[in-house]
Formats: structure tokens, C-alpha cells, sequence
């Protein structure tokens, strides 16, 4: 083969690898991060010392009792709202285990209590099952979500949340 020959196809397969090589199969577009949202609708009578918020939490495992902060959340609710439109932006990549509706004493937040939870029955109230078993079929616990380059704004994620719930 001539040395003409071998610089035509060295050259060649150089721009080859320049070209095959700058190819990725990321999409440059995608957002870094996703959001979840949907609508809660309260049930029952506001407390009066508490703030109401929406959170969502990664890595929450039986009996989903979350102990860390969690991965995102709303501001307080108004007090005497019936239905509120919340979205909850900046969350990374990944599968969330729980999107709960709180109640939180703002002077003992350990005193935080769950009014409702995103599960499978989006029109009633969630609820865990107990170690007896004695609640209903739809005692499944919380529903997990997953944002991903396909799915990284999730919407119509809704609650029901019954403010008895909280003391």
C-alpha cells in the first residue's frame, strides 16, 4: 500500500473518531431537575397553632416515617384553605417514596403529624396498615414517584387531608 494510500485513510479514520466519537447520547436539553404537583384537598377543621405544608421524601422505607429532612416542600398553607394548587420544583433525578401533607408545631417540630399522604385512592385519605392488619384493602401506604428525563414534571399528583388528624 502507498504512503498516499495510508495518510488518506489515517486522516480519514482520525476525522472518523473526531466525529463518532463527539456523538452522546444525552440529550442537552433535558432540565437537571423535575417537580411534582397536583391538589390538596382539605377535609375537617384547621388547627390553630400549626403549619400546614406538602413535602416529598427519597428514600423513605417501611414504615415510611420520615426521619431526615425532606428532599422538597411547600410554604405554610393558609389557614382555611379548602383546596390548594401546590408544586414542588428543583427535585433531582430519581424515585421519590412519599409526597406527604403535614402538620407541624412550629414550636416542637418533633410534634409533626401526617394528615395525608399521594397513594394509590387520590379521593380519600391515605393510611398505613397496622401490624394487626385490621384496616381496610386500601391500606397500601404512600405511592412512589419517579422523575426522569420523560417524566420530569409530574402533575395531578392529588391528596385528600384531614386536618382532624391533627391535635
Amino acid at each position: 500500500m502507498s504512503n498516499w494510500l495510508r495518510g488518506i485513510i489515517g486522516v480519514g479514520m482520525v476525522v472518523g473518531f473526531i466525529f463518532f466519537g463527539g456523538c452522546s447520547d444525552d440529550d442537552p436539553t433535558a432540565p437537571d431537575t423535575g417537580s411534582v404537583s397536583g391538589t390538596v384537598t382539605f377535609v375537617g377543621t384547621w388547627p390553630a397553632s400549626r403549619e400546614v405544608q406538602v413535602s416529598i421524601y427519597q428514600n423513605l422505607s417501611a414504615p415510611y416515617i420520615p426521619m431526615a429532612a425532606p428532599d422538597g416542600f411547600t410554604d405554610p398553607i393558609a389557614s382555611g384553605t379548602t383546596t390548594y394548587n401546590y408544586t414542588i420544583e428543583g427535585l433531582e433525578k430519581g424515585t421519590y417514596t412519599a409526597i406527604y401533607v403535614s402538620a407541624r408545631d412550629p414550636q416542637n417540630p418533633a410534634a409533626t403529624q401526617l394528615i395525608g399522604m399521594y397513594w394509590q385512592f387520590t379521593d380519600s385519605v391515605g393510611v398505613f396498615p397496622t401490624p394487626q392488619g385490621n384496616l381496610p384493602d386500601q391500606a397500601f401506604g404512600p405511592k412512589s414517584v419517579t422523575i426522569d428525563n420523560d417524566n420530569i414534571d409530574l402533575t395531578g399528583l392529588n391528596i385528600v387531608a384531614n386536618l382532624n388528624y391533627s391535635p
